[in-house]
């Protein structure tokens, strides 16, 4: 069975799925660069915004989701879904001096639930 991941294109908000391994390139749509997200991401509906501003600093930040083996489905982990989510870890990492990255990768006892 062949492996795939999504491609996802930030301007248009849209995801792909293509093969595991192949290069991200031009967006189908509007030509720009597609991201490499990972295999288990959950792309967000085109219409909310807000989730797909959360999600382009998740990817900014070097963010992937991929499983932690290949054997299992073990999920993409935590991430924050919209633009206060990534508000609050900006700010916890500016206050701790930890990597915004790995900030924004666990839900902290900061978040608001």
């Amino acid at each position: 069975m062949r492996q795939r991941t999504h491609h996802v294109c930030l301007s248009c908000r849209k995801g792909f799925k293509r093969d595991l391994g192949a290069p991200a390139g031009p967006c189908p749509d509007c030509a720009e660069a597609m991201v490499e997200a990972g295999e288990q991401l959950a792309v967000p509906p085109r219409a909310d915004r807000d989730a797909w501003r959360a999600l382009t600093v998740v990817l900014g930040a070097g963010l992937r989701f991929h499983p932690e083996c290949r054997c299992c489905n073990d999920g993409p982990g935590y991430r924050p879904r919209t633009m206060r989510e990534v508000r609050e870890r900006r700010e916890e990492a500016a206050r701790s001096g930890r990597p915004l990255a790995e900030v924004l990768a666990e839900p902290g006892p900061w978040a608001r639930i």
